[in-house]
């Protein structure tokens, strides 16, 4: 964080002067803070919406001038579809002004792990509603709740057309911001009006003692904003404290009350706009707990907003060549579930078993749903000639605007299912190329699945047809390769990795022809850290004097208190008992804890199982001859009131991290002690002329030391617990279930280099997260393969596509792009055999929208929802 003035002076607090004002304004802010999810679950939430809306409506009918705020699209439809009569007089109330649609989103959702995308349609889709339901526009956005807030959030709300922001975390006295009002910048440059509500977003039925607390606390704003109204369960507005309120301000002539909105509030602090100072970068470590807690619907939320990449691009290509129509219904459907999963008590783990089980179901049905749309675009898209004989098809789909080189795993059915072996043999244009037969997922004798390894190298949007076929000719597969030391030096593109047969630990990664290495011996350990039983904050539990104070926030750990060890044989048979241990009579058991389980043209797998008391983690090194290196793990976790990273000792002396976030990205120095800090698909660690870059698909938060990186994969509080106190009669005598206990996988790619390259990175992440998307399909001759390769592309790698879409409102096509170097300038957007040069700045975002027009098409920019 940076704190200056617009001229460049340092100010901070109650150093900020704006002006005075002869008689002060107070622009009180009546709403009802409404979690749908969190101690209850959205049945209950529903009804309190119900509750709580009805009172507020109410109270607007019984006070004249009174005005109720009240944002969350979601609640306004929930009121809509299960209280019509309510529903029309709130739609009264808003024309007459008495009633305010504020916020804007869909809901309050977490900031930190949903992706820039995700964040663009909380807006899109609320504004879209609250304009359709209506005809309101609000222009101040708020969280008032929410657990921090990433760089890269400041572009987003302001590309939404939001030009002011409310939030009350990090809470005051925990993080240094200036009282009132202050202009939030971020990398890009772009800038917005925000302000903390230090008075928090909820009066607690003592406005009064609230009032002369935060009167004088905000005595340097020209015009004060409070807050007030029930919430957290609902509630609003009260008869007590709204005679409290007329009482109070009846007895100071010198304070001028309005029943107010933020829009209004804002409105007169914009007249002070360069005066104000200037806030850069993120706003963090509120409740730090929550960057890792339910680490299970952290996955499948990152999954779902994977696929829904991957439907929505494959959807609208296929609508835009005309092969099939947009599934708008089915997309909104999923794209809501997506948005309700992201609210910011289920996505950051503070809620109850019920609603993470919930939120995890919730997010199935995204998935499921989404699977079957992908397939429908994808059917639409292949085609071709009939195979022949018992030639099976399999077609590869490109789902970026980039060119793709992975690896990637398919698997078919075979026409019969022989005995043994059988060679496989794999053709494209008719010529033989490269794969690796690995092991199917079932686990019969038979050859009734056969799964491949395949390289590809796709072009933007490709689609290619490989055809796979087998000979019965006596083929014997070669053998495994024997574990020795060498064998366990692999190389991996550019650098060489060097396996520890007896710790199953990586001793070097090093570039080719060099001898440095950028890691430490033993990296990748899984290490544990003695953790508290909230789950809202992590941190050491030796350092915590108070337990009143853990709530907000407790010092680091200065190392883990615990590893993982490589398991004994008997304890890696214990784990998945071989059939030469279970049925051979043997004085020695075959199980070893660190085996070769794939050997081949394209990569080695390594696999080496850990175990640290009734925990364990199955890991298997995905060495890629070529491309790379992936660690996947399987993680088995019995732990309670603990923390799980994976140690990342470096080689070098790290000078500082950059990580991403929502459509953005953020630099930070390593600590001293182990302080977590929030990432998306992708953090990097520079130092010393050298890289480290890892994808992960689960990992949403990771600490830099002084020596090291540790990934988080999962913590274990209890649920929606603040702290157990000792001798509690309800808590302290009874079993509590803890977060995230069982299985767990987890998928790591890392990239080793001189330097670092956010574009890199960002595709290295893409390509994990939304993969090729491939199918098994016999076409019948009937329709010929859309020809998709570069069928929209940018001239620029330092500029991605991050979204391509149907317009909500027309029948257009919108593109979105984002420059990832940093260096901004003209950029050329080619779709079909058009081009579009466009201005994009530093790190900025750009939405189009294309158009077929008689002649040619028609190209505009619009803003991120869409010209709302």
């Amino acid at each position: 964080m940076r704190v200056s003035s617009s001229t460049g002076g340092c100010l901070s607090g109650r150093q900020v002067q704006i002006g005075s004002m002869p008689d002060r304004v107070i622009h009180l802010v009546c709403n009802a803070h409404l979690d749908p999810v969190w101690q209850w679950t959205w049945e209950d939430g529903l009804t309190e919406a119900i509750s709580t809306f009805r009172v507020a409506a109410d109270f607007c009918e019984a006070h004249d001038g009174f005005v109720f705020n009240h944002n969350e699209a979601l609640l306004y439809h929930w009121i809509e579809t299960y209280e019509p009569a309510l529903f029309k007089r709130i739609g009264k109330l808003v024309r007459t002004g008495r009633w305010h649609i504020a916020g804007g989103a869909w809901l309050q959702p977490d900031t930190n792990n949903p992706n820039g995308e995700s964040h663009i349609r909380q807006f899109l889709l609320g504004l879209l509603y609250f304009k359709q339901k209506f005809g309101e526009r609000p222009t101040t956005a708020y969280n008032f709740d929410t657990f921090g807030h990433p760089e890269g959030f400041q572009q987003i709300l302001k590309g939404c057309g939001m030009d002011s922001y409310i939030f009350c975390r990090p809470d005051h006295g925990t993080y240094d911001l200036p009282i009132g009002a202050f202009r939030w910048q971020c990398r890009s440059g772009v800038e917005l009006l925000a302000r903390r509500s230090d008075d928090h977003y909820l009066s607690w039925f003592d406005i009064t003692r609230q009032l002369d607390k935060f009167l004088p606390h905000y005595a340097d704003e020209p015009e004060t904003m409070i807050l007030w109204g029930l919430g957290n369960h609902g509630g609003g507005p009260s008869r007590r404290e709204y005679e409290e309120l007329l009482g109070y301000f009846k007895k100071r002539p010198e304070l001028e009350l309005r029943h107010s909105t933020p829009e209004n509030f804002f409105a007169k602090i914009a007249l002070h706009h360069d005066r104000l100072p200037i806030v850069g970068g993120e706003m963090q470590r509120s409740f730090n707990g929550c960057y890792t807690s339910m680490a299970r619907v952290k996955r499948s939320h990152r999954e779902a907003e994977s696929l829904m990449a991957s439907t929505e691009r494959l959807c609208a290509l296929a609508w835009w060549y005309r092969r099939a129509d947009y599934p708008v219904k089915d997309l909104d459907v999923a794209w809501k579930d997506i948005l309700f999963s992201e609210f910011h008590d289920a996505l950051p783990g503070s809620g109850i078993p019920q609603v993470e089980k919930d939120t995890l179901e919730l997010l199935g049905h995204a998935r499921e749903k989404l699977r079957r749309v992908r397939f429908g675009a994808v059917h639409a898209l292949i085609g071709g000639a009939p195979a022949g004989g018992k030639t099976v098809p399999i077609f590869v789909l490109n789902p970026h605007g980039f060119r793709v080189k992975t690896v990637i795993e398919v698997d078919y059915s075979t026409d019969y299912c022989p005995m043994g072996d059988i060679e496989i043999v794999l053709r494209r244009n008719g010529r033989r190329v490269a794969f690796q037969q690995i092991e199917p997922p079932n686990n019969l004798c038979l050859v009734w699945v056969v799964r491949l390894a395949i390289p590809l190298d796709l072009a933007p949007w490709e689609i290619q047809r490989f055809e796979a076929t087998y000979i019965v000719n006596g083929y014997k597969r070669p053998p495994l390769p024997a574990l020795t030391r060498s064998n366990l030096e692999l190389t991996a593109g550019a650098v060489t990795i060097r396996i520890n047969p007896k710790s199953g630990l990586v001793d070097s990664i090093t570039a080719r022809g060099g001898s440095s290495s950028f890691v430490a011996a033993g990296a990748f350990c899984p290490v544990v850290f003695d953790d508290i039983d909230t789950c809202w904050t992590t941190g050491d539990p030796a350092q915590v004097t108070d337990l009143r104070a853990q709530f907000m926030q407790v010092p680091g750990w200065k190392k883990p208190s615990g590893r993982f060890r490589l398991a004994t044989a008997a304890a890696a048979a214990a784990l998945s008992p071989l059939p030469s241990d279970k049925w051979k009579k043997r004085r020695r058991l075959a199980a070893r804890a660190v085996r070769i389980v794939e050997s081949g043209p394209v990569r080695t797998v390594v696999e080496a199982i850990f175990v640290l008391d009734h925990s364990a983690v199955i890991r298997h090194y995905v060495i890629d001859h070529k491309r790379g290196f992936e660690i996947r793990d399987r993680v088995l976790y019995n732990h309670k009131d603990t923390m799980l990273k994976i140690e990342v000792p470096l080689g070098f002396e790290p000078d500082r991290s950059i990580s991403e976030a929502p459509h953005s990205a953020v630099e930070r120095l390593p600590t001293k002690s182990h302080d977590d800090h929030t990432n998306q698909r992708w953090t990097a660690v520079i130092g010393a002329g050298r890289c480290i870059t890892v994808s992960t698909t689960g990992c949403c938060a990771h600490s830099l030391t002084m020596d090291g990186l540790y990934l988080n994969v999962l913590r274990s509080p209890a649920y929606t617990s603040d702290h157990l106190i000792p001798d509690d009669p309800w808590h302290d005598k009874r079993f509590q279930p803890r977060q995230d206990q069982g299985e767990h996988e987890v998928r790591y790619a890392f990239q080793f280099s001189r330097r670092f390259s956010e574009p890199a990175a960002a595709q290295a992440a893409e390509i994990l997260n939304v993969q090729p998307v491939w199918q098994v399909y016999y076409p019948d001759g009937c329709r010929s393969l859309a020809p998709l390769a570069n069928c929209l592309t940018v001239d620029r790698k330092d500029v991605r596509i991050v979204a391509v879409k149907k317009a909500e409102r027309s029948p257009s096509l919108i593109v979105r792009l984002l420059d990832h170097g940093g260096r901004g300038g003209d950029v050329v957007v080619k779709l079909g055999a058009d081009e579009h040069r466009c201005e994009l700045g530093a790190y900025a975002l750009k939405t189009l929208v294309f158009r077929r027009r008689k002649g040619g098409l028609s190209v505009r920019e619009v803003n991120l929802v869409e010209g709302l």
